[in-house]
This record gives C-alpha cells, structure tokens and sequence, in this order.
C-alpha cells in the first residue's frame, strides 16, 4: 500500500522531527508599521492619518540628497545667526520659509517640493516653531540629517 501523500509543511516538519531538530517554524506575516511603533502612534495621535503626495520627477528623496550634496546655497545667508521669533515670522511665505525645529532654525523653501507631505504641511509651521506638529507628524525622522544644509541659525 502506498503513502498518501504529504504537503511541503508536512514533510519539512517530519524531516527535521526525525533529525532531531525543532520543525520550521511559520513565515510571520508583516505589517508595517508594527502594531505598537512610533510611526503609528505618530500618524494616529492626531487624530488621522498621515497622507503622502505625489511628488513631481526629480524631487524624491534621492534627488534631495544630490542637491543637498551639490554645494548649492540652500541656507540663504552667509553665515549662521542668533535669531528670535519676530525674526523668524517674517519668513512664512511658499518663496520665503522659515521654522524652527527643536530651537533650530531651517530654511525650508528649497525642501518645500521634496517634502513627502507637500508644501502644505510645511506651511502650517511657516514663520512658527513647528517642533511639536514634527513631533507628532513623524518623531522618528532625523531632522538635522535632512535639513542639515538648510540651518539658518538657533533661536
């Protein structure tokens, strides 16, 4: 009489059973961001949910990089300065945009297009401390490595 036959799952558990081995274990389905992550509690502690726009050719994060690398003025002025706020609140246009961000000041009028959120979401901190709408947007992202180039100053 003849075996019935065994499915993959079956015959990987019986090889490794008999050679003495603990059986294979599952592949865990993925879902990201995980359950607890900062990245979920970020985008749903303000009550909705992040959205990304579509970002025109040659403004991916890549393309940032590159300009940010291509030794091209991003900062707009010659060297870094002590700033207040009064200074900084004349800087809240789409052409001219200034935030601070955890006492530092960038110049984001060149990111403005490379922004994964759109210029839309960087104008809500124009002229204005944006740390706290940073912080619960996306804590995790490493402001100093994206906008290092663009530091006008310090508050």
């Amino acid at each position: 009489m003849s075996q019935p036959l065994q499915n993959k799952e079956q015959q990987s558990t019986s090889a490794a059973l008999s050679a003495g081995l603990a059986p294979p274990r599952k592949p865990a389905s993925f879902n990201f961001p995980a359950r607890n992550s900062p990245q979920l509690a970020a985008s749903t502690s303000i009550g909705r949910s992040r959205h990304k726009v579509a970002l025109a050719p040659g403004h991916s994060p890549m393309d940032w990089a590159r300009l940010k690398s291509s030794g091209e003025d991003l900062r707009g002025v010659h060297q870094l300065q002590r700033l207040t706020m009064e200074e900084v609140a004349k800087h809240n246009k789409r052409d001219d945009c200034w935030m601070v961000i955890y006492g530092k000041v960038y110049n984001v009028t060149r990111y403005m297009n490379f922004h994964p959120g759109g210029r839309g979401q960087l104008m809500r901190a124009a002229g204005k401390d944006g740390s706290k709408l940073f912080a619960e947007t996306h804590s995790w992202v490493n402001v100093d490595m994206i906008l290092d180039q663009c530091l006008v100053g310090f508050l």
